[in-house]
């Protein structure tokens, strides 16, 4: 059960550094194209990622999350 955090916390950073990557590819083919709309979607999946970024370390690092009572048990 300790370890549930830990494999939360990375899950979620994979999912991040996918959605970054995924905004990239986006970005890239809108300079390729010159298409706005994908410049736009390109933005708005690397604020979803910003987002996610957020809520995961205010989740998992806040006063009572797992992750401090493990790294402070020790």
């Amino acid at each position: 059960m300790d370890l549930l955090p830990g494999l939360i916390g990375l899950l979620l950073v994979a999912v991040v550094i996918t959605l970054v990557a995924w905004a990239l590819n986006l970005m890239q083919s809108a300079s390729d194209s010159n298409e706005f709309s994908l410049m736009l979607a390109g933005c708005l999946v690397c604020s979803a990622a910003v987002g996610l970024s957020t809520v995961m370390v205010i989740s998992l690092t806040g006063p009572n999350a797992p992750l401090v009572h493990i790294f402070h048990a020790g």
